[in-house]
């Protein structure tokens, strides 16, 4: 006649999540006898063998909806972290590409500076 509900195997968590709760119940069923009580009587106790759940499952869906917002706040989070980081990415990779071009420009003059300097050296030895 107890219920014991443990989420994930965990129990006594401090934040409430996988928390172990103990529910005890006077029966496990809920019978009536119809010729020593009216309907009405048979349904206030099979309430009253009930009555102690409410509060449980109020209070599990109490926590269900806190952690259903915070894992929505999170998610908007995680999709504004993910666009941030793809934005940045393309800002790396256009100065890489722009490094890249200003290296090959250099490169390019470097060469063009050594083929000068060994013409103008040739032409040098050519006129001692």
């Amino acid at each position: 006649n107890t219920i014991c509900c443990q989420e994930f195997a965990v129990c006594s968590s401090p934040t409430g999540y996988g928390d172990c709760e103990v529910v005890k119940l006077e029966r496990g069923f809920a019978g009536c006898n119809y010729k020593d009580m009216t309907g009405e009587e048979c349904f206030a106790q099979a309430k009253a063998l009930v009555a102690p759940l409410h509060g449980y499952f109020s209070n599990q869906d109490k926590k269900y909806e806190a952690l259903r917002f915070e894992c929505a706040k999170f998610t908007a989070a995680t999709k504004a972290k993910v666009a941030e980081c793809a934005y940045l990415q393309e800002a790396v990779n256009a100065k890489v590409m722009e490094t890249n071009e200003q290296a090959e420009e250099f490169n390019q003059a470097a060469e063009s500076t050594e083929a000068n300097c060994r013409t103008a050296c040739a032409e040098y030895q050519q006129c001692r």
